[in-house]
């Protein structure tokens, strides 16, 4: 207790006032807030004046509505709905009113149209704040303005008349600010809020305005016939005389909105001022009610699609027309178009600061420009790293297609050297037949004519001779060749050879076995080779692999003539057929009985795995991963057409095909990486899955051994 009193002590009287200050005002503010939205109007405040650079006043009151529930809470009495009586403004109806406010968008924003607007203003959650000058004002302002001109038409004629009609227009368009040019095309309203008390403009026929909401014919109406008692009276204006429309000076509407989900965002939808009473702030103070937590609740940011023209408006009360930072709001596009999507975040307290953005000083001048640098900096770095990534996408796949096309070529010299070789081979052949016959021949004659046995001895010396020849170049190709018969037992119809201390089982393929040609075994020691260093370094990647892992022996496969065509039709059917990778299969684990099948038929439907990624042929790129799911020591290689893949996170056993447009998919794999590991460690885990057995072809099993590291 003692130390709590002290505690409380530390504190100063006027820091618990103020505290206890702040916690009431933020009450205050919640209150009125939900105040606000829970009627369709209500007053924000009292009387505001508003001043130009020339000393002029305007005075008005905002007031906060729900045009949407006001038109739905219309009384169904035409002569109340008419003279206003239950209007949320005071001798205003309710349904006036709306059509006045979006009358004064049309006006200043003439690119939306009419029932663009209606829908915007009545939305579901849009509120729009007006600013209404006191009745009384408006009389006076309108009686000054109408002795102004009477005075002017007493002095010039109508020649000269004219003329000071178009210095006015000039001087208002001097004064007009960012929606100048959009307030000169033509609009439906154009009658309504036109700054002259003259007839020039007539209305529209009547078929035309058979387009406008309900009730807009009869608010045209209505003041076209209050703007003639006023020019049928010489100077006195009474208030009758006076509409809505000649009361409001500006008007906000605006929605509160989330963004994917969390994002609070105020969507500024429209904004307008009228135009003789543009240059007195106005515009600022209906932002300051915008951005005021106590008006719009707490928000992340208010969002306006501001026109082209109006960018710098915004810009000098701190909103921001960046284009990365913007495209979080990107989907409130909406009708909007021919406009620069903008946003205004609030500081992290939440306060405003709206009214002091144009802060006076030397260092706000410089953070403003380093801010600008900085973001300058930020895009040409983010420009020159995308430029990096796209040239080397590019670069990429020019590589590609120039591998391929040099892998193209390299195999189509392989066949003519193959083809030149087996000619050559053929030639040889034919030349020792032509002088084994020659010389038999030249025999017979020596025999006829001389019955000397030297002679004798020595012709068939000579025959002896070229038939050892002729056996030596027959002797490559049969030798091993009656054995390859027996398929019950494919060790029977290889050949061992050792190579860098490792054993390798070679078998002449199938294809090979009816051509005159000798087998060539300098290919079968260039391949053992490859596969064996490939081995060794695959297993050294792997981190979690502590022993040393050497090749005892290679088992080549002997597939059919049958096969090989099967599988080089299936290649040219994918999609992406220059995909052909060498893969280990994982999956001999469950039934080792099937290799020496495999090794020469192939795989089929019943080696398919029933896995997490569904019914297939699974293959890792890294032995250490395959060793997993496969015998002991024991590993298919295999030759893989993966064509066009598919990456897939999303486990599902009944799967069966990938989807249209890819030939195989990738998945994160059966062996899981733990939540730490690095990216080169998860991607070690990935597997492969095909789905049909023709696009794999088995190269060989390799069985190894291994041994702790000393």
């Amino acid at each position: 207790m003692a130390e709590g009193q002290a505690g409380l002590d530390a504190f100063d009287s006027v820091d618990i006032i103020a505290f206890k200050n702040a916690l009431t005002d933020l009450r205050s503010a919640h209150e009125t807030m939900d105040d606000n939205f829970s009627r369709p109007g209500a007053q924000l405040a009292d009387k505001q004046t508003f001043t130009n650079k020339t000393g002029e006043l305007i005075t008005a009151y905002p007031v906060l509505v729900d045009l949407r529930r006001l038109v739905q809470l219309c009384p169904s009495n035409t002569a109340a709905a008419l003279t206003g009586d239950d209007g949320i403004i005071p001798g205003i109806s309710n349904t006036d009113l709306l059509h006045a406010v979006v009358g004064l968008y049309d006006v200043s924003l003439s690119e939306m149209t009419p029932d663009v607007l209606y829908a915007t203003v009545c939305e579901k959650w849009a509120r729009t704040i007006v600013l209404v000058r006191d009745l009384k004002e408006t009389v006076r302002s309108l009686e000054e303005k109408k002795i102004q001109k009477t005075s002017d038409k007493d002095d010039d004629n109508e020649t000269e008349s004219k003329e000071t009609k178009t210095k006015e227009e000039k001087e208002d368009g001097e004064n007009d600010d960012i929606y100048e040019e959009e307030e000169q095309l033509t609009s439906k309203f154009a009658d309504v809020y036109s700054d002259t008390e003259s007839e020039e403009e007539d209305l529209e026929d009547d078929d035309d305005e058979e387009d406008f909401s309900k009730g807009i014919n009869t608010f045209i109406k209505k003041t076209v016939e209050r703007r003639k008692k006023r020019q049928c009276k010489p100077r006195e204006i009474k208030e009758e005389q006076v509409g809505i429309e000649n009361r409001i000076i500006g008007c906000v509407t605006f929605e509160k909105k989330y963004v994917r989900q969390k994002d609070r965002v105020v969507h500024l939808t429209l904004l307008s001022v009228r135009r003789r009473h543009r240059k007195f702030g106005i515009g600022k103070y209906l932002l300051q009610q915008v951005i005021d937590p106590a008006v719009v609740g707490h928000f992340d940011a208010i969002v306006v699609h501001a026109d082209n023209a109006a960018v710098e408006f915004f810009q000098h009360f701190g909103f921001s027309d960046d284009v990365v930072l913007n495209s979080r709001w990107s989907e409130l596009a909406e009708q909007f178009t021919n406009c620069t999507l903008m946003c205004y975040l609030p500081g992290f307290s939440g306060h405003s600061l709206l009214s002091t953005v144009k802060v006076p000083g030397f260092e706000v001048f410089e953070l403003e420009q380093e801010f600008n640098k900085w973001k300058e900096k930020t895009v040409e770095v983010y420009q020159n790293q995308v430029s990096v990534v796209m040239r080397m996408k590019h670069e990429i796949l020019q590589l590609k297609a120039l591998t391929h096309k040099q892998n193209t070529l390299i195999e189509t010299l392989l066949k003519d050297n193959e083809k030149l070789r087996k000619e050559k081979y053929a030639v040889e052949k034919e030349y020792l037949g032509y002088k084994f016959s020659t010389a038999k021949a030249s025999s017979l004659l020596l025999e006829r004519s001389n019955s000397d046995d030297g002679s004798e001895i020595s012709s068939e010396d000579l025959i002896n001779e070229l038939q050892q020849q002729v056996d030596s170049m027959d002797l490559t190709i049969k030798k091993k060749r009656l054995e390859s018969l027996l398929e019950t037992n494919p060790e029977k119809n290889s050949k061992l050879m050792t190579f860098d201390d490792s054993k390798y089982v070679s078998f002449p393929p199938s294809n090979a076995r009816n051509t005159p040609e000798p087998y060539d075994h300098m290919k079968d020691a260039a391949f053992f080779y490859d596969v064996t260093e490939r081995f060794k370094k695959s297993m050294k990647l792997d981190p979690a692999v502590k022993s040393n892992n050497e090749v005892t022996t290679i088992s080549k496969a002997t597939l059919t003539e049958q096969f090989m065509e099967d599988y080089k039709n299936k290649l040219s059917t994918l999609i992406d057929s220059s995909i052909v990778v060498d893969l280990y299969y994982c999956g001999t684990l469950e039934h080792p009985e099937r290799i020496p099948d495999i090794l020469t038929h192939g795989f089929t439907e019943s080696d398919f795995i029933h896995g997490e990624y569904g019914r297939g042929l699974y293959f890792s790129k890294y032995p250490s991963k395959a060793a997993h799911f496969s015998g002991v020591r024991k590993i298919l290689l295999v030759e893989a057409g993966l064509g066009h893949i598919e990456s897939i996170t999303k486990q599902d056993r009944a799967r069966k095909s990938p989807h249209p447009g890819h030939d195989s998919i990738i998945t994160p794999g059966r062996l899981k990486p733990s939540r730490d590991c690095g990216l080169e460690e998860s991607t070690m885990t990935q597997e492969y899955v095909v789905f049909d057995a023709k696009q794999v072809m088995p190269l060989g099993l390799i069985t190894y051994d291994h041994h702790a590291v000393s």
